[in-house]
C-alpha cells in the first residue's frame, strides 16, 4: 500500500466516516453533501471534508475534451480528444448509491480513462432516487444505449463500465438487453460493484472495522443503513433478490467478458467474490483484480498510484 493510501484512509474515517450521523439520522442529502454535488454545497463542513472535497471532485487540467451532449433526451458528459478512437466508446454509470453522484463527480477519472484508452466515453447523469425509483435508471441505461447504436456504434465495440451502484446499473441493464433479445455490449468493467442490495453481504460483517468510509464500525447499523438506502430511497416495496436489483442473484449465460476491480477491505468485497463465482458459473470469461487496504472505488482518488495502475488495467483490458 502506498503512502498516499495510507494517509487517505486515515483522513477518509477521521473527517468522513467517524463524523456521519446515526442511521435513524441519516440522509441521501448526506451523500450528495460528501460528494460535493451541485445544489447540496455544505458551508460547516470540516476542513479536512473540504480538503478531501477539493481534491477529489474540483476539475482537474486534461487533454481530453468534455462536452455535454445528449443520449436520447438524457444529459450526458462525452469525454474527447483528437487520438479517441472514432469507432469504439464507453458507456459509463457513476457511483452513489442511486441516490447521489453524477458524471461531474467522476469527471477526473473518466478524462483520465479516455487519456489512458483513447477511448471515447459518454457518461450518463441518470435520475436519482428518492426522486426517482427502480427501475427508472435501468431504463434510462438501455436508451442510452440504443442511442449510440443509432450514433452508428456497432454493440461490439461499445463497452460498459460503472462503479458502486453504477457496477450495479452496468450488470442489471445488460442483463434487462438480454431479457429484451437486445445485442449486447462486448465487455464490461466493474468497479467496486455493489451486487447484493439485499445489505446481507458477508463483507458487511467482516469488513465494517476495516473499511474506511462507506460503513459503521457496528456492522449491524452499516446493513441498517444499506437497507435504509434501498427501501426508502431506491426500490421500496420491491423483492431485493430480484437480478435486476440485486444481480449477485442472477444467472449469467452468454455474458460480455468482464473485469472486476475490488479492495479486500471494503464492506462490498463480497458482492464482487460472490459475483465472479456466478460468472464463472455461466461459463463467461471474468477477471476479478482484488487490490489490497484501498477504499471504495479508490479508481476516483487520482493522486493515488494505484488508482493509475486500475485504470491503465482497465485500459489494457478494453484494448486487447
Amino acid at each position: 500500500m502506498s503512502i498516499q493510501a495510507k494517509i487517505l484512509n486515515f483522513m477518509l474515517k477521521k473527517f468522513v466516516k467517524d463524523v456521519q450521523p446515526p442511521v435513524e439520522q441519516r440522509s441521501y442529502i448526506e451523500a450528495r453533501k460528501m460528494m460535493n454535488q451541485e445544489g447540496y454545497t455544505d458551508h460547516d463542513t470540516s476542513l479536512g471534508s473540504k480538503i478531501l472535497q477539493k481534491i477529489i471532485f474540483n476539475k482537474n487540467k486534461s487533454s481530453i475534451n468534455i462536452n455535454e451532449t445528449n443520449l436520447n433526451n438524457i444529459r450526458t458528459l462525452h469525454f474527447i480528444n483528437e487520438n479517441s478512437d472514432e469507432e469504439k466508446c464507453i458507456l459509463y454509470f457513476h457511483g452513489g448509491g442511486y441516490v447521489a453522484g453524477s458524471p461531474e463527480t467522476h469527471q477526473n477519472m473518466l478524462a483520465t480513462l479516455a487519456k489512458y484508452s483513447s477511448i471515447q466515453i459518454f457518461a450518463i447523469d441518470y435520475s436519482l432516487s428518492p426522486e426517482s425509483n427502480f427501475p427508472k435508471a435501468i431504463n434510462e441505461a438501455i436508451s442510452s444505449y440504443n442511442a449510440l447504436l443509432e450514433k452508428g456504434f456497432k454493440n461490439e465495440n461499445i463497452f460498459f463500465g460503472g462503479d458502486s451502484a453504477g457496477g450495479n446499473l452496468t450488470l442489471v441493464s445488460t442483463l434487462k438487453l438480454q431479457e429484451l433479445n437486445q445485442k449486447l455490449p462486448s465487455k464490461l468493467f466493474l468497479l467496486s460493484p455493489w451486487t447484493d442490495l439485499t445489505g446481507e453481504g458477508r463483507s458487511i460483517k467482516e469488513n465494517s472495522k476495516s473499511d474506511p468510509y462507506l460503513s459503521y464500525d457496528n456492522w449491524l447499523n452499516t446493513s441498517l443503513s444499506m437497507q435504509k438506502t434501498v427501501k426508502e430511497w431506491y426500490a421500496p416495496n420491491q423483492n431485493y433478490r430480484n437480478p435486476l436489483i440485486s444481480p449477485v442473484f442472477a444467472n449469467y449465460s452468454n455474458y460480455p467478458k468482464t473485469l472486476i476491480q475490488v479492495s479486500d477491505i471494503e464492506i462490498l468485497y463480497s458482492d464482487s467474490l460472490d459475483l465472479e463465482s456466478k460468472i464463472k458459473d455461466g461459463n463467461n470469461e471474468v477477471r476479478l483484480s482484488i487490490y489490497k487496504n484501498l477504499p471504495h472505488v479508490w479508481q476516483i482518488f487520482g493522486f493515488l498510484p494505484e488508482a493509475k495502475q486500475a485504470l491503465h488495467e482497465i485500459s489494457n483490458f478494453l484494448k486487447n
